[in-house]
């Protein structure tokens, strides 16, 4: 079944890529309208290119969650399965449920590590 025999061909005329003069003239036979129309408007590309654009430049990164899956979260986190579920139950450590997988919020585990008590040493 993986023979090149049993594969349709390509019609040649519809691999080359249209130049814009040709849009305004010759029709689509797919679409049954001019190819340029088919392209996205190209002032609604810059503004998304502007969007991204502003926010790498102000770092605006903060609001994506690091999700990574139940393992390596606790992994990270340096604790448990059994730990990790009893911290997702305090709500001291984010969680979220992505299909049958169990996520864990990396940004949520460093506040639980900043928020554990130092250890005071004692002077003889």
């Amino acid at each position: 079944m993986t023979s090149k025999q049993h594969q349709p061909e390509r019609d040649q005329r519809h691999t080359r890529r249209r130049l814009p003069s040709e849009c305004a003239s010759t029709p689509c036979r797919e679409m049954e309208q001019p190819a340029c129309a088919a392209r996205p408007d190209l002032p609604v590309m810059a503004e998304i290119f502007d969007a991204l654009a502003r926010t790498m430049i102000d770092n605006d990164f903060s609001k994506q969650r690091r999700l990574v899956v139940f393992k390596d979260g606790c992994r990270y986190g340096k604790f448990g399965k059994t730990k990790a579920y009893e911290l997702i139950a305090q709500e001291r450590i984010k969680a979220y449920k992505l299909g049958g997988k169990t996520m864990i919020d990396l940004d949520s585990v460093d506040q639980f590590h900043a928020s554990l008590p130092k250890v005071e040493s004692r002077a003889s």
